[in-house]
């Protein structure tokens, strides 16, 4: 029978610290990370992940909440960890492609209703900056995309996600609106010319183009150095926090408080 139950996360309990639980070194947030997870929780969620009960997830998720785990550790740490395991079994031909797609969408969805505070128009900040997050054609998985959306959103901006759009219809998107920023996620196979061929998109359609920052993946086999000088971006960074500041989006944020919105 379908779990019924909702994750409830808008009113977090005091941290818990169960027996096999592994101390945490600093809170978690926008670019940090415990310096050790519960593998516990990892198992038990990878297990959900690739149950044939789309019902299991959520259940562990919510009994994670219920144990004191915070919404934003589940999201940031717990979920990206849980989706590289994955892809490390594809790799190793250990799980096929399709038991991993169907995995991480189960993933997704848990981070989609994790972050349902974080996110709606509704309770947003009007004057909040705006950033439209790029993820490029013919990426399959877009879990690392989705979790930098859920962190910028709970620094206060808001995100525009653009997932696998012609590039026409990018540059359209782009005219219709005034960001602030855009951020592109790559991955590690992403090639260098099919960032350059976007980055001239976002470059060429406005006359007055926002700053573009390409993070990701990527900058675990490239440097910043080239990446900005081969694509044309005028940032590269794998921290949400520094993208923010190397926009200048950082002041605007601090000078009054921010609800946090998103789309």
């Amino acid at each position: 029978m379908p779990d019924q139950r909702s994750i409830n996360v808008s009113t977090p309990k005091p941290a818990a610290t169960p027996k096999d639980r592994a101390p945490a070194s600093r809170d978690a947030g926008v670019g940090e990370a415990f310096a050790d997870l519960d593998q516990h929780l990892l198992t038990t969620l990878e297990t959900a992940a690739l149950s044939a009960e789309r019902a299991e997830c959520r259940i562990v998720v919510q009994d994670a909440v219920n144990a004191g785990f915070t919404a934003e550790a589940i999201v940031d740490l717990y979920i990206p960890e849980v989706a590289r395991r994955l892809g490390d079994q594809w790799c190793a031909d250990s799980l096929g492609f399709a038991n991993v797609t169907i995995a991480v969408s189960r993933l997704q969805s848990m981070l989609r209703e994790l972050g349902l505070d974080w996110s709606g128009d509704a309770i947003g900040n009007a004057a909040a900056p705006t950033i439209m997050l790029i993820v490029p054609q013919e990426v399959y998985h877009t879990l690392g995309a989705m979790v930098l959306g859920s962190q910028l959103r709970r620094s206060g901006v808001s995100v525009r996600m653009a997932l696998g759009l012609r590039h026409e219809d990018l540059a359209t998107r782009l005219r219709r609106s005034n960001f602030h920023a855009v951020f592109i996620s790559s991955s590690c196979s992403e090639t260098l010319e099919t960032l350059s061929r976007i980055v001239d998109v976002v470059k060429t359609s406005t006359v007055n183009s926002p700053p573009v920052v390409i993070g990701g993946s990527l900058l675990d086999v490239e440097t910043k150095e080239n990446i900005t000088a081969l694509t044309g971006a005028d940032y590269a960074t794998k921290i949400p926090s520094e993208a923010l500041e190397l926009c200048g989006l950082s002041k605007i944020l601090s000078s009054e408080p921010q609800k946090m919105r998103g789309s």
